[in-house]
């Protein structure tokens, strides 16, 4: 590898760690048809998979100035990040390890901060944003609600009274 081609590679991965989930997977004993499945899984959701030197790595992670992921890049290692989602890959990875019982995730850059496996398999199980959004304004919306249905309720109180005293002077006719 040429070294404008080498310095082209450390300067998209300095963009990649800035990403908002990073994470390092070891594929040992994955083969090409397992992987191939994995890139797919993951170009889905909008997730990218790359496999890097573990040099050109730790040179980008020391331009970008984060510390303790670049002991990490040892052996095959692949790269994968998302545009938007830090938890999403995460959930893909596990479920991939789990149905083929290859591979480890072995540390993950999530929002700048470095988890280790066993962090990422419990951070993977809380909600997506779009979740928590969709329960927060739930949340919000459960006393306006409330108040709608008991300002439309006082209407159709006060029409079944009168319906009923109708009903009653009719009997009484």
């Amino acid at each position: 590898m040429k070294k404008e081609e080498k310095q082209q590679v450390v300067e998209e991965f300095i963009g990649v760690f800035g990403k908002p989930g990073v994470y390092l997977m070891d594929f040992k004993g994955v083969n090409v048809a397992e992987v191939t499945e994995l890139r797919s899984m993951l170009r889905k959701t909008n997730v990218s998979m790359r496999v890097v030197k573990n040099t050109l790595a730790k040179r980008a992670l020391k331009s970008v100035g984060i510390e303790g992921l670049d002991s990490y890049f040892v052996g095959p290692t692949s790269v994968i990040w998302s545009q938007d989602d830090s938890v999403g890959p995460a959930r893909i990875l596990l479920d991939f390890i789990k149905k083929y019982n290859k591979g480890t995730i072995k540390a993950g850059l999530i929002d700048g901060k470095v988890f280790k496996e066993d962090s990422i398999v419990t951070i993977s199980k809380l909600p997506t944003k779009q979740e928590l959004y969709a329960k927060t304004a739930s949340v919000l919306l459960a006393p306006i609600a409330k108040f709608a249905r008991v300002l439309n309720a006082m209407p159709v109180k006060f029409v079944r009274t009168v319906d009923a005293l109708r009903e009653q002077k009719e009997k009484a006719l």
